[in-house]
């Protein structure tokens, strides 16, 4: 396994504090950061707060489990090792291949590692990380998700999110999808209008 890379973690961290603060959609950033950061919090002190989660993820804490079934046993590993590997490797294809394992496990560690992976260094493993939220199983959470992805700073990445949304019942989403429609990019802002005449049609 290849070793921890500080820089690649520190990195994602700024581009996940950047596509936050510079975001204008009424949208809100993690509950993990909402209930660190306070009002009083300079956008400093919060960048400086996401730089800590990005290097709390280089020693996850174990997964725990009340269940006592084999296979939940089983499957509780599986998603621990996949956790690893994305967060520690510096192969794009281990980081890809780990996304693919965690999409299966509806479970707030996968959810959270799916949502890192939209800034990740590597085309490919954001392209993954989309495939996964539109995949995701919750519907509520997966609208929550595509509504992270369409703030990203790729424009193929949120071309892909538009290609992914099936249904708009969050207001937030909604919202954000009309803006897209009007973007600059004509790429993006022909996925967003299919996106919501789609939505209107059903």
């Amino acid at each position: 396994m290849a070793a921890l890379n500080h820089e690649r973690l520190s990195a994602l961290a700024n581009d996940i504090f950047a596509s936050l603060i510079g975001n204008e959609a009424s949208s809100e950033p993690p509950k993990e950061i909402q209930n660190d950061a306070n009002s009083s919090q300079t956008p400093d002190q919060i960048k400086q707060l996401l730089q800590q989660k990005a290097l709390e993820a280089m020693n996850p804490p174990p997964l725990e489990t009340d269940s006592k079934d084999p296979e939940d046993l089983e499957d509780l590993e599986t998603m621990e090792e996949a956790l690893n590997d994305f967060y520690s490797s510096e192969d794009e294809q281990d980081r890809e291949s780990a996304l693919m394992i965690l999409g299966e496990y509806p479970d707030p560690k996968a959810k959270e590692a799916i949502l890192y992976a939209l800034n990740d260094p590597e085309n490919a493993v954001r392209e993954q990380a989309v495939s996964q939220i539109g995949n995701w199983e919750d519907e509520k959470e997966r609208q929550q998700m595509l509504l992270t992805a369409l703030q990203n700073d790729h424009p193929e990445i949120v071309v892909l999110a538009l290609e992914s949304v099936a249904e708009i019942d969050d207001p937030a989403l909604a919202q954000k999808i009309k803006e897209l429609s009007n973007d600059k990019n004509e790429d993006i802002s022909e996925a967003a209008k299919v996106a919501l005449d789609m939505a209107d049609s059903e």
